[in-house]
């Protein structure tokens, strides 16, 4: 079989899985701007005493937290995962100074913020957890596959090169298509096929950590109580990084005696989830444990950017606004890729 052909079937095969992917991952490039837009509210500065006071209310009414997230860029508002004193399983939007946004399942398809969380689980796993994700990763195999191929016949001769990279006058449909679907190529495939090798990485982020020997690892031992406070851990973290945003709470799990914190430290790469991290004791709000960005090995650097590189965070605002035009080409360079084998395809019929 010729490369041109494998090239045509691999595309013609999984066209209808690519583009469920390409569309739901530009859907959601924008989703925390695009959801908070949906909430009135002004624009508050995390508050730790407040924040913390919130947790202690949901937990005075019989709740409990698992853990609070940063849900906007400017670190202003925040996700609190809880159970209710019925054990279901909720989702609570607040502001900075811990004023509840909304309230609702956290299990919603769409309500309560759950139509982003249902286009990246689409996204990630099209809803259908591990299976899924062994799925997401074939399509990304074949997707990553087809535009090598591609990227290998539309690879312009020597002194080719300004032509081939510029829209050329066609005689006949069927040559305009192939020149548009040639040139969108030259000029997506190296970006996307790093992007898709990103998303590869993300789907076995767990294997890939531990083979890079970069886990974050927890606390063997420490002290025992409970004495300190969600809202004094997360003091001390920001505290412990001058200029740094809150972007995890996670709360001590069964025989866990710490806090683990996640913080965005002023000098990390702009993305939306730190990764600087720090364990704080429950018994006496000592750090136990921190992993500074700044000072992370350059193996733990390399998987830290594999997110932020995929998302399109890596370079901030134009970094995402690029990341959204590569995927739309992409979408593009699909549709005039059909319409030019449906093109050749027509004097076939004719014949037969």
């Amino acid at each position: 079989m010729t490369i041109r052909k494998l090239h045509r079937y691999l595309a013609l095969f999984a066209a209808a899985f690519w583009l469920i992917q390409i569309s739901t991952g530009l859907a959601i490039v924008f989703s925390p701007e695009l959801d908070n837009a949906t909430l009135r509210g002004e624009s508050v500065p995390a508050d730790a005493a407040a924040l913390g006071a919130r947790i202690h209310t949901i937990e005075q009414a019989g709740g409990h937290v698992s853990s609070l997230w940063v849900a906007s860029r400017a670190a202003d508002r925040f996700d609190v995962f809880y159970h209710d004193q019925s054990g279901v399983d909720r989702l609570m939007r607040v502001d900075g100074a811990g004023r509840v946004l909304r309230d609702g399942s956290g299990d919603a398809l769409f309500t309560n913020g759950g139509f982003f969380r249902t286009l990246t689980s689409i996204h990630t796993s099209l809803l259908a957890g591990d299976v899924g994700e062994w799925i997401v990763a074939v399509s990304g195999v074949l997707l990553f596959s087809s535009l090598a191929l591609g990227l290998k016949l539309a690879w312009p001769r020597a002194g080719m090169w300004r032509r081939s990279l510029f829209l050329q006058p066609a005689r006949n449909a069927a040559a305009r298509f192939y020149g548009i679907h040639r040139t969108i190529g030259l000029w997506v495939a190296t970006p996307t096929l790093l992007i898709i090798a990103a998303g590869l990485a993300l789907v076995f982020a767990d294997t890939l950590e531990g083979s890079l020997n970069v886990a974050h690892e927890p606390p063997v031992a420490a002290p025992r109580g409970s004495s300190t406070t969600p809202a004094e851990a997360i003091a001390i973290a920001l505290t412990r990084f001058p200029g740094s945003t809150l972007t995890l709470l996670a709360m001590p799990a069964d025989g866990e005696q710490w806090f683990r914190i996640r913080v965005h430290a002023a000098g990390e790469v702009p993305r939306l989830y730190g990764s600087t991290t720090l364990y704080v004791s429950t018994a006496d709000g000592s750090v136990l444990r921190e992993y500074p960005a700044a000072a992370a090995s350059a193996r733990r650097t390399f998987y830290d950017l594999i997110y932020p590189f995929h998302t399109g965070q890596l370079g901030a605002l134009p970094g995402r606004i690029v990341l959204l035009s590569i995927g739309v080409l992409l979408i593009t360079l699909g549709v005039f890729g059909i319409r030019l084998w449906l093109t050749r395809r027509k004097p076939q019929r004719s014949g037969a």
